[in-house]
């Protein structure tokens, strides 16, 4: 048989402490949330009905609108507002519970913005009502053209509205603005546009400030350019038919003129005095360019010159000569510019000399055989180069002339040259009695006025005729001796 232990009977301290631990365990069961503190704005849970259906739209940078559906037993509405969806919410209006619509202001612009309600009534708050939001546009300023032909031009066209620092792509001249005027100018390049009206130059893009702008259109004034062929009598005077702006580089044409007697130099800008030739480039000048044709004289051999100052000659007389060069005694001007100089002569076979060094240029050389010769002289070019002078180019140009020496008349008495005895090889004519006879005579007759009678002019011709007998008597005797 067994036995079972009995308890001892619980005392009255033993049940109490029994009852307040059961009581423990049953609290602790519960719900953690039934003894949270409501949240802020919570209604109780026997609330009127919340307002339905907010919605909530910008209308300017500072302001928003909201619409709901209010419910019938609302009193008031209240409008809560914050800058995130979940919380931060606080209040910031109270509307009569008639009215369904609300109008913030005093936002910032580009913010966005989130909305709850909640109705109240009888002392009682409703639940929350949905949440709305909206976003308040970004600051707008005005953007206008200005048309600026010129100073104090009162033209504009509006190019709408922009937020600050927004970047814009500007309007082009042939459409400006929102009104998409023509401001295309004739005569003129537009730059673009700049916000002071004096610019000398112009931008497309732009980025909006804060605050209202303006803009002015650039103007660049378009010039063109002229060749002058400055007396040119062929070849090719350029024409450009571009127009450029003040400072852009201008082509010089490739086009090339000639003129007779002249090598083409390029072309000088009349504006400064400054040569160029095809395929470089000048600046555009203020008002345009006038580009005129530079001709450098060149010497032409062909109008070099050869005289013989003495071409009557008998052997053993002198010849004396002039050679005279193109433009030899030019003194030089501009670059390039030639001219011929006499340099040297010769005689074939053997005679040769040079020229004096300076103008003009003579020389002469004697002839001691009879014959035919050719005399040829020597003419060097020269270029002229500013700082350097006259420089050989080492071409030569050769001119020639030909004469005759003749052999001195033989006398056919005495074939013997009275200078030369000994030497029957060079026989000269002997000055006769006769030939001096006749020349007393003339200078006589020479002598005698125009009025001479009959009488004086006989005497002479029987004078004449004496001295002509005696001096044949003379020349017979002289014979007889030999």
């Amino acid at each position: 048989m067994h036995r079972f232990p009995v308890l001892p009977a619980r005392t009255p301290a033993r049940c109490a402490l029994s009852m307040a631990l059961a009581l423990l365990l049953a609290l602790s069961a519960l719900a953690p949330a039934a003894f949270a503190p409501p949240a802020f704005g919570e209604p109780a849970a026997d609330a009127i009905d919340p307002p339905q259906q907010l919605t909530a739209d910008a209308v300017s940078p500072d302001q928003i609108r909201l619409n709901w559906v209010a419910p019938a037993d609302a009193e008031n509405c209240q409008v809560y507002r914050s800058t995130f969806e979940t919380g931060g919410y606080v209040l910031v209006g109270t509307v009569p519970g008639s009215e369904a619509q609300y109008l913030d202001t005093g936002l910032s612009p580009d913010t966005t913005y989130y909305y709850r309600l909640n109705a109240t009534g009888g002392g009682q708050t409703s639940d929350w009502s949905n949440t709305a939001h909206a976003t308040t546009p970004a600051q707008l300023f005005p953007l206008t053209y200005h048309r600026n032909y010129e100073a104090g031009d009162a033209v504009t066209a509006p190019g709408g509205t922009f937020s600050p620092f927004q970047s814009l792509a500007l309007s082009s001249i042939a459409s400006v603005g929102t009104s998409g005027a023509d401001w295309s100018r004739i005569g003129y390049l537009f730059m673009g546009w700049n916000t002071d009206a004096s610019a000398r130059w112009g931008f497309m893009d732009y980025t909006m400030p804060v605050g209202p702008s303006s803009l002015y259109a650039i103007w660049a004034a378009m010039y063109s350019v002229e060749y002058d062929g400055n007396g040119a009598d062929g070849g090719t005077v350029p024409v450009d038919p571009q127009t450029y702006a003040e400072g852009d580089a201008v082509p010089v044409a490739s086009g090339e003129p000639t003129k007779a007697g002249y090598a083409f130099g390029g072309w000088t800008n009349e504006a400064d005095g400054t040569v160029y030739h095809a395929g470089e480039t000048f600046p555009m000048p203020a008002g345009g360019a006038r580009l005129v044709a530079r001709w450098v004289p060149q010497a032409d051999a062909h109008k070099n010159e050869l005289v013989l100052e003495n071409d009557n000659l008998y052997e053993g007389d002198t010849l004396s000569f002039l050679a005279t060069g193109h433009r030899q005694d030019e003194v030089g001007a501009v670059d390039g510019e030639t001219r011929y100089i006499p340099v040297t002569w010769s005689i074939a076979p053997s005679l040769q000399g040079d020229f004096p060094d300076a103008s003009p240029y003579r020389s002469t050389a004697a002839l001691e055989a009879a014959g035919s010769y050719t005399l040829t002289a020597t003419y060097a070019q020269e270029v002229y180069t500013a700082g350097a002078g006259w420089q050989r180019t080492g071409s030569v140009e050769t001119l020639s002339r030909d004469f005759t020496v003749r052999a001195r008349p033989v006398d056919p008495v005495d074939p013997v040259d009275p200078a030369h005895p000994s030497d029957p090889s060079k026989p000269v004519q002997p000055a006769s009695a006769a030939t001096g006879a006749r020349k007393a005579i003339y200078s006589a007759s020479k002598s005698l006025p125009r009025t001479a009678d009959a009488v004086s002019l006989a005497t002479l011709g029987t004078l004449a005729c004496l001295v002509t007998l005696g001096a044949a008597g003379a020349v017979a005797a002289r014979r007889k001796l030999r």
